[in-house]
């Protein structure tokens, strides 16, 4: 009796099971949608892209969210790039961003107030896009509950009209890298 294909049915059953166990419901509610990218993600296994924010004029958003997957987030801005910071590599900006998130009923979680050419703008693949986020400041990471209210307040302190429209709130995961 062959039982290589029983055998090769019983590991694939395995290998599916631990897939699955990995994996978290998606219980997330609010502003955006998460995205996930499943437990075999090397980075950002979830994005959670929150919302748009203008950058060329002052203002403020606030943003609510609860059932975030259980993992450590950092905070940031996905920013459509001028051509010339594409070429270049160099962002040269007077934006300055304040991205506040508290726990509800009003526990302060992750705060950065900083202007934007201080942020890390990471654009591995050379993309029209770059997320900025504050690298080297622990206020701009936290851990989420899933189980918690997060009110985000995005406040824009100064702006900058060349940065062209389509920038979007986000929170990105770690992932297994």
């Amino acid at each position: 009796m062959n039982t290589r294909p029983l055998s090769s049915i019983a590991m694939l059953l395995m290998v599916m099971a631990v897939i699955h166990g990995c994996s978290q419901p998606n219980t997330y509610f609010g502003d955006g949608r998460l995205i996930d990218y499943g437990p075999t993600a090397p980075d950002h296994r979830y994005v959670i892209e929150i919302g748009p924010i203008d950058l060329s004029q002052t203002g403020t958003r606030t943003f609510n969210m609860t059932g975030l997957p259980r993992t450590y987030f950092v905070m940031g801005l996905q920013i459509p790039l001028r051509a010339a910071d594409r070429i270049s590599g160099n962002v040269t900006t007077p934006a300055n961003v304040s991205l506040d998130l508290v726990r509800r009923p009003g526990d302060m979680v992750a705060m950065v107030t900083t202007p934007l050419r201080d942020w890390t703008w990471s654009n591995p693949k050379g993309e029209d896009k770059a997320f900025a986020y504050l690298r080297q400041s622990p206020r701009a990471y936290f851990d989420a509950f899933t189980e918690h209210h997060y009110e985000l307040t995005v406040t824009v302190n100064v702006p900058d009209p060349s940065i062209p429209a389509g920038t979007l709130v986000e929170l990105k995961s770690a992932g297994w890298k």
